[in-house]
């Protein structure tokens, strides 16, 4: 038993053996296949001529390079056959021509001819005999199919009725491109002018979808290459957009009659539906600002490109020169491809049989004997299951033989040719900005504008949050502002429409980057003009003078002490007034002492008395002098003139005394003072108990990082060394500022506009330094002259001005206050230092009365001892 089992195991073990030895043999064996390539004597210049060329030199430059080159699991060798048909020759005759290459050359695969009627009864001829029919024409799609919906999602099933392989794009994606293209335009009204019934269909979706009912569409046949009617229906009806979905030739015709006919301008704008525009030689269109777009499938400037043109001419040993590089065209390189991908397709299908141990064999068949080729349906559904980057971008299929997954360049014309301005994709749709179109001039021209939301240049005019934003939930009619304001006149006088695009961000830079990378046409917005900006895009004359200035509270008024009332004079007027009290109190006892009118008899009465007595004691001179400084009488006055001279000139000096301190104290009691700690920039520098900061990444963080003054090198370096001091956007720097100890630097406009709303807050000091807001433009732009010249106009005829105290100061709160007619009343705090005073001016007499009780209580008891 255990013999028996051992045995049974080696005998495995060498099936195994011999089995993968056969497979490594069969992945080492070469496969040769034979393909048909079916062209015709008709052609445009010498397209037909390329095609053949490039179908021989795919072959060719297949079977030079190595399977591993093509990522292969086998080694496959093609051998072409080719057949020229001839166009006048009878239906008859071209069967009879592909049927014996059908029969006699027992073909795997038939490619072209890429036209219409040919490849109809071409493929019909490949529908009945199972082989794979492989084209690359735009007009080739039978009625079925042409209405089938790609999907990758339905039934893979093989079917005999999709035995075609097409690597032009569908009609139902060219039909979706161009209704996307249009509707992306808002476009209302265009003329349509076609050459062929089958052409039209490319365009069906604008004809019939519901979403286009209200647009004006004019369609006219351009059947002679003299008939100018159908441009002359355009100028007719004023209609400035033109689709021509026309042949190429034809094309050429028609763009040179629209030149002779003066249509190459910025009025109009020419939509082409071919995929080879940039193969046209557009010299004499690009300078005259026409508006010419058009979808491309693969950019010939492509460095990979390139290197397969560069191959092909050396192949067939073609100079490498403009005129032949024109020759290469869309088809052509579809031929190319399509090559590749039936040697991928024919991989996937021996890998297929030779898992299921079926021999791969070769069409021996005939179109009378009623046979298909065994193999024919299952290469055919291979062909849905190769992916690969070819010549015309990724190569993918659709279980009915439609490309799929290809991406189209949305090309326009520019001064500098045809250039790349968008895309477009069965799943994304056509995204594109209209800048390059610009440069077809401005008149009638849709521009992208970015801007930033902030007050006044840019607001909504309803209260909206920052969604609105992010889903772009919203319409010109949405905004308002000073830049709206500029915007609308530049517009009005420029003749050109516009789209307002804020930033999600609240970076001023990446407006920059907006219109650097040509994703908006113009920069509209609180925009600083400054060297590094200069460097990336181009800035018209500013629209508005500014600096940077410091926003900070305004000051609160200093509360009185308690002895306000003596703020009037200064300490050193009090103590020379106390001095001149006693001092003329003093000078006046002295005179009244050696004057003898000043001596009288105190009983006048008794003339025989004769002791005189003298009125101004010490007590009574400084109670004279102080009642004379409080604007009070005495029962002392002088009799004597030295006396009366210097009790004059005394009550001069209380009187201009007096006068004086009652105007200042009133101004004192009634006005608050404002104590601002900070009267400038270099106060902030100076200290560090106040915090002060700026929007990040702004022209006025440039300003102070670049700046070699040493006080804003100072600040800059304190700045940077407290991150925390920096702020995203604009208002939480004004919020900040009413929160805390804080001074926000900034523009002077955006303080001014500030400070007409917060009335709390207030502009320090002067300007730190003088610049301008500019409208951004693409580098190199040729408006940048013009819209200067505008900006000056709107400047000499004060409407900027006029916009300016609209948006500053017409809408202000604080500006408009009106101040109370009522002077304010004296509180406690203002007067409370005079209750204070005569408080302890009657506790001190209170005191004095006590003592001078008791002295005298004392005095008279002192007597009567000794009495």
């Amino acid at each position: 038993m255990l013999i028996l089992i051992v045995v049974y195991l080696w005998d495995l073990l060498i099936i195994i053996t011999t089995a993968v030895g056969g497979q490594q043999q069969l992945r080492t064996q070469t496969f040769d296949i034979t393909i048909g390539g079916v062209f015709t004597d008709r052609d445009e210049g010498t397209e037909t001529q390329s095609m053949e060329n490039i179908f021989k030199y795919a072959i060719f430059h297949y079977n030079r390079l190595a399977k591993e080159a093509h990522n292969l699991s086998f080694k496959i060798r093609i051998k072409e056959e080719t057949l020229s048909l001839i166009a006048a020759e009878s239906a008859v005759q071209t069967v009879h021509d592909v049927c014996t290459l059908v029969h006699q050359r027992r073909v795997q695969g038939i490619f072209g001819p890429p036209y219409p009627e040919l490849a109809t009864l071409v493929h019909s001829i490949c529908y009945h005999v199972d082989i794979p029919f492989i084209n690359v024409c735009s007009s080739c799609y039978d009625a079925e199919n042409a209405d089938d919906e790609p999907n990758d999602d339905i039934d893979h099933t093989p079917r005999r009725d999709r035995m075609s392989i097409n690597l032009y794009p569908s009609n139902q994606d060219l039909n979706v491109a161009f209704h996307n293209l249009t509707h992306k335009l808002k476009w209302t009204k265009f003329l349509i002018i076609y050459d062929m019934d089958s052409g039209l269909t490319r365009l069906q979706k604008l004809l019939n979808d519901p979403g286009v009912n209200q647009t004006d569409i004019l369609v006219r046949q351009f059947t002679h290459y003299k008939d100018r009617s159908v441009l002359n229906d355009a100028i007719g009806r004023g209609i400035n957009n033109i689709i021509l979905d026309l042949n190429d030739l034809n094309t050429r015709t028609v763009l040179k009659m629209a030149l002779q006919m003066g249509m190459i301008n910025a009025h109009y704008h020419f939509v082409l539906t071919t995929l080879n525009v940039d193969t046209y030689d557009l010299e004499d269109y690009r300078y005259n600002f026409v508006n010419l777009t058009a979808y491309r499938l693969f950019n010939r400037r492509d460095a990979r490109v390139q290197m397969a043109m560069e191959s092909f001419f050396a192949f067939k040993t073609m100079p490498n020169n403009e005129t032949n590089r024109r020759l290469f065209t869309t088809s052509v390189a579809l031929w190319a491809d399509a090559v590749l991908a039936f040697a991928y397709a024919y991989d996937k299908l021996i890998a297929s049989q030779l898992q299921l141990g079926v021999d791969l064999i070769r069409p021996n068949i005939s179109c009378t004997d009623g046979r298909g080729w065994s193999l024919g349906i299952e290469l055919h559904s291979k062909f849905n299951q190769i992916s690969f980057d070819g010549i015309t971008g990724k190569i993918q299929f659709t279980s009915n033989g439609e490309r799929t997954g290809f991406e189209l360049d949305v090309v326009h014309l520019s001064e500098t040719g045809i250039s790349k301005i968008g895309s477009w994709s069965r799943t994304k749709g056509a995204n594109f900005t209209l800048t390059s179109v610009t440069r077809g001039g401005l008149f009638n021209s849709t521009l992208i504008v970015t801007t930033i939301v902030e007050a006044p240049y840019v607001m909504f005019k309803n209260s909206q949050n920052i969604s609105d934003l992010l889903y772009q939930n919203y319409t010109n009619n949405d905004f308002e502002g000073f830049c709206v304001d500029l915007l609308e006149e530049l517009s009005r006088n420029l003749k050109f429409h516009y789209k307002i695009k804020p930033i999600t961000t609240a970076r001023y830079d990446d407006m920059v980057e907006e219109v650097k990378h040509k994703r908006a046409d113009l920069a509209v917005a609180p925009l600083t003009i400054n060297y590094a900006r200069e460097k990336q895009i181009d800035f018209t004359k500013p629209f508005l003078s500014l600096g940077i200035a410091i926003l900070f509270k305004l000051p609160k008024p200093e509360k009185p002490g308690l002895f306000s009332f003596l703020s009037p004079l200064s300490l050193e007027i009090w103590i020379y007034t106390f001095a001149a009290v006693f001092t003329v109190s003093f000078i006046l006892l002295l005179i009244a002492r050696c004057s003898p009118d000043e001596w009288r008899n105190p009983y006048p009465c008794d003339t025989e008395y004769d002791i005189l007595e003298n009125r101004f004691t010490v007590s009574n001179t400084l109670w004279f002098s102080i009642g004379t400084l409080m604007q009070q009488g005495s029962d002392v006055s002088p009799s004597a003139i030295s006396t009366r001279l210097v009790s004059g000139i005394w009550w001069f000096f209380t009187l201009i005394l007096i006068s004086s301190y009652t105007a200042n104290l009133a101004a004192f009691l009634t006005v608050e003072k404002l104590v601002n700690p900070i009267e400038s920039a270099e106060d902030l520098a100076k200290q560090t108990k106040i915090k002060y900061g700026l929007v990040q990444s702004g022209s006025t963080e440039q300003f102070f990082r670049e700046s070699s003054i040493p006080t804003y090198q100072t600040m800059w370096k304190h700045m940077q060394n407290n991150p925390d001091v920096f702020v995203k956007k604009t208002h939480d720097g004004i919020e900040r500022v009413k929160a805390e100890s804080y001074a926000f630097l900034m523009e002077s406009t955006s303080i001014e506009y500030t400070v007409q709303r917060e009335c709390n807050l207030t502009q320090i000091g002067g300007l730190l330094d003088n610049k301008g807001y500019g409208i951004g433009l693409p580098e190199g732009s040729p408006y940048r002259e013009r819209f200067s010249e505008i900006i000056l106009d709107l400047q000499e005829k004060g409407i900027i001005q006029k916009s300016y105290n609209k948006w500053w100061k017409g809408k202000g709160t604080c500006s408009s206050e009106k101040k109370d007619s009522k002077a304010n009343p004296l509180g406690l705090t203002n007067v409370g230092g005079i209750f204070v005073v005569l408080l302890g001016g009657v506790f001190l007499s209170l005191l004095v009365a006590i003592l001078e009780f008791l002295w005298h209580a004392r005095k008279n008891h002192a007597n009567r001892r000794v009495s």
